[in-house]
């Protein structure tokens, strides 16, 4: 691999985490601002852009390191099993990062001190979406690191 290729590969992996941020971030604020709406809160839309736009800076970075986290063991795999499974490499880096952040999040409940650090993960629903931020950080992934090799 050229230092050009690595250089390429290292961006499409920080693309991917970043994106995942900025989605995860995104869903876990709603899913905290529907839980409080459902308290009987007062949740406006303005309250929706300014708490979604202050999560962004507060809560992006915690999910990108979440997800840089995950998604180095779950490429690494990803690439070993492209190599032998007769699936597009999308699939096999989108299902890579789907199942990354599912196991950074069921395995962060065992090692930090609250019951749950990310309020969206509690219920499986919001467990789902957020590992659905990673399927798409995998596709992102997938598609820069192949033109990162062409």
């Amino acid at each position: 691999m050229t230092t050009k290729s690595a250089v390429r590969l290292l961006i499409a992996f920080l693309v991917a985490v970043v994106i995942t941020a900025i989605l995860g971030s995104i869903a876990q604020t709603q899913f905290n601002l529907a839980a409080i709406a459902q308290m009987g809160g007062p949740v406006t839309g303005a309250l929706h852009l300014r708490t979604t736009a202050q999560d962004l800076l507060g809560f992006g970075p915690v999910m990108g390191a979440i997800a840089a986290a995950a998604f180095l063991p779950a490429f690494a795999a990803a690439f070993v099993a492209s190599r032998f499974v007769p699936a597009p490499a999308a699939l096999v880096y989108a299902l890579a990062g789907f199942l990354g952040i599912w196991a950074a999040f069921s395995l962060m409940g065992y090692f930090t001190p609250m019951p749950t650090l990310v309020a969206a993960v509690r219920g499986e629903i919001g467990l789902l979406t957020m590992s659905a931020t990673g399927l798409i950080g995998g596709l992102v992934f997938s598609r820069l690191a192949r033109s990162a090799s062409a």
